[in-house]
């Protein structure tokens, strides 16, 4: 396998995480749609309980300092994206 063919796999794989990010994206909207009715304002998005048990859960093993930055930023472009929607 040469450079070029991992090259390959690495971009499949970015694929599909991309099309992932663009589902979780969707279903956040979904998420500041029910805050949106349930009167919650934009003060109130953030669930620190919650992100703190997604990290537990998610970042383990080798890369899990990696996997806590990408899915702190992945929490920070959500709640701006819940914001956006309340405000």
């Amino acid at each position: 396998m040469d450079l070029k063919d991992i090259r390959k796999e690495i971009d499949a794989v970015d694929d599909q995480i991309a099309a992932l990010i663009n589902k979780r994206m969707e279903i956040v909207k979904k998420v500041a749609e029910y805050k949106k009715q349930a009167g919650v304002n934009a003060a109130g998005i953030r669930d620190i309980k919650r992100e703190t048990e997604i990290l537990a859960r998610i970042c383990t093993g080798e890369n899990k300092e990696t996997l806590r930055q990408i899915f702190t930023a992945i929490f920070e472009t959500s709640c701006a994206c819940q914001s956006d929607f309340l405000s």
